[in-house]
């Protein structure tokens, strides 16, 4: 059902490209990316991950539903100190005026902004995975693009202005946050475990916290950075041609999304109970059924492609070779997806900061090579490099862990 609803999500999400790009053209979707990437890096630098240390040190306790709201809140302080960050960001580049964002007011810019913050939050997505209600996730995320694409389907139609795009494009996210925060509010939702709640080491929740949040932004250079970069340097059509080439990437890939939700905790635990051989196991199984759905569904994608791009995304008709690269690259991130999960849920935080660090300052002299070589297609044949070189590494340094401790 998660596989399921969150690939329909993605789907759907997709699907609502077409229609800006109508509305308002691929050079406004781009400059409409750039805002959201600048917030995201903002939102990413300036708030601190607590949540992720709660993902780590809590499963297998038996934790009451009060003393877990308290932790949900705790995390959510910190987050917000990030979204005012992003909201005064937003109203100082709405006051400068910059040519990449001059399509859009001051209050288009806070929305837009808002909009690419809300769904990353991850204060309630913690507490929905905690407490075992994935569903409810899953169930957001694919309404909340519902209503996006029928109010942006309605303003094509009806109303196609700029103002009206980012009312469409931004409202939904506003009332998916809104009523998951009500949910965790009303709920009386504890976890259930073997291990005693006292037991929990809040020090391990602070320390897995910050080693996540260096990781985020070690990690924005492949996130976020290499659109900003674009944005700023080249016209806003090539980097919406850029951002719609990795939207196809994350369909393919968020797929997976579930699996690397659900398998942080599930590794969490068994390593918290000391059952190391059965966390390997399960990482093992997640690798070949992850392989399985990723090729399919880009092998779906390669042999209609003459069928939905003409129709979807014309724009990208030129770009064939990027396009297969791209899928590789999905297939290759989808496949390997939990052995990032396993390797942080044992307990190696530091080495997997180390690691985001190391790839993504190679990442960007690669990319940067390779552009120059090659344009778009260096673009992303440097995106695959980094993805098989952080799984490599990672599945090395897992193998030696095996060893040790078994």
């Amino acid at each position: 059902m998660m596989f399921g609803l969150n690939l329909a999500g993605a789907g759907v999400s997709v699907i609502t490209i077409p229609i800006m790009l109508a509305i308002a053209g691929v050079q406004a979707y781009g400059h409409l990316i750039l805002v959201q990437s600048l917030a995201l890096t903002a939102f990413t630098i300036c708030s601190f991950q607590y949540w992720q240390g709660m993902l780590v040190a809590l499963p297998g306790h038996k934790i009451e539903a009060a003393v877990l709201k308290r932790s949900v809140w705790t995390s959510l302080r910190y987050e917000l100190l990030g979204i005012s960050i992003v909201v005064l960001g937003a109203i100082v580049l709405g006051a400068i005026g910059l040519p990449q964002t001059a399509e859009f007011d001051t209050l288009q810019l806070l929305l837009l902004a808002l909009s690419a913050v809300f769904p990353v939050i991850g204060t309630h997505t913690a507490y929905f995975r905690l407490v075992n209600r994935y569903n409810v996730l899953m169930l957001a995320g694919f309404t909340a693009n519902l209503l996006k694409l029928l109010c942006l389907v309605g303003v094509s139609h009806y109303a196609p202005t700029v103002t009206n795009m980012v009312l469409a494009f931004s409202i939904p996210e506003f009332v998916r946050c809104a009523l998951l925060f009500y949910l965790i509010y009303r709920w009386n939702d504890g976890i259930e475990g073997t291990l005693d709640g006292g037991t929990i080491d809040r020090v391990k929740v602070r320390r897995a916290g910050r080693w996540s949040t260096l990781q985020a932004i070690a990690d924005l250079p492949v996130n976020q950075v290499d659109r900003i970069i674009i944005g700023f340097t080249l016209p806003g059509a090539s980097l919406g041609v850029f951002a719609i080439l990795k939207r196809i990437y994350s369909l393919v890939n968020m797929a997976t999304s579930p699996f690397y939700s659900t398998s942080i905790p599930e590794f969490a635990a068994k390593a918290n109970a000391g059952d190391i051989k059965g966390a390997f196991e399960l990482w093992r199984r997640t690798m070949k059924m992850l392989f399985s759905v990723t090729a399919v569904v880009a092998l779906a994608c390669i042999v209609s492609k003459g069928i939905w791009m003409p129709l979807v995304f014309p724009v990208l008709q030129p770009y064939n070779i990027e396009f297969i690269i791209v899928l590789v690259t999905a297939v290759a991130a989808g496949t390997f997806i939990t052995t990032h999960s396993l390797y942080w849920a044992l307990g190696h935080l530091r080495q997997t900061t180390i690691i985001a660090v190391g790839s993504n300052a190679c990442y960007l002299l690669v990319l940067a090579a390779f552009t120059w070589l090659g344009g778009l297609t260096g673009s992303v044949l440097a995106f695959l490099v980094h993805v098989l070189l952080v799984a490599g590494l990672k599945i090395i340094l897992l193998k030696r862990v095996k060893k040790t401790n078994i």
